[in-house]
């Protein structure tokens, strides 16, 4: 008998396991279809540069994104927060002679879900988006947010390379 009960308590708790995995795997996933159509904000990338800032080309501008859903769990928050911060610290004088911007975008608004294509989203993301004379020659998904979520320092220096390389022009 007791040997029984143990054996249903096991099989309730990987029950309980596997619904909460596919819950949460729910709530921060979106379908996708692939492709590429990006509307880039001309404008914004024309910016003038006052005296005591540091120079950039304004032909040259990055946005880093944060996408996501209106349901949010507390990793997403997280990855958002440390986002932010790692921009703001890095490149604070960048984001205010507008060589750097940060955008968070609830893509599950009408408006916004074309960037679920355009950036072939399956989760909430980080994209770092390199825009020359208006137009984004590349862009890339930051997978190892996930991955560092736990690791504070270690999430925003993962951000802050890839910003700075796509910053720099170089090739990541």
């Amino acid at each position: 008998m007791d040997y029984m009960k143990h054996h249903r308590l096991a099989i309730g708790i990987v029950c309980m396991a596997i619904i909460s995995l596919v819950m949460l795997t729910q709530e921060c996933s979106w379908s996708a279809e692939p492709s590429l159509k990006i509307n880039a904000d001309k404008h914004n990338s024309e910016k003038k540069v006052k005296d005591n800032q540091t120079p950039y080309k304004k032909d040259h501008k990055v946005i880093v994104f944060y996408f996501h859903g209106n349901v949010r769990c507390f990793t997403c928050k997280r990855i958002e927060q440390l986002t932010k911060q790692a921009v703001k610290e890095e490149f604070g004088e960048e984001m205010k002679n507008g060589a750097v911007e940060m955008k968070v975008i609830n893509v599950e608004e009408p408006k916004n879900n074309h960037f679920i294509r355009d950036y072939r989203l399956y989760t909430r993301s980080v994209i770092v988006s390199d825009l020359k004379q208006g137009k984004q020659e590349r862009w890339k998904n930051l997978l190892r947010v996930w991955e560092l979520v736990r690791n504070d320092e270690a999430l925003k220096r993962y951000v802050q390379k890839e910003v700075k390389v796509y910053l720099e022009g170089k090739e990541s």
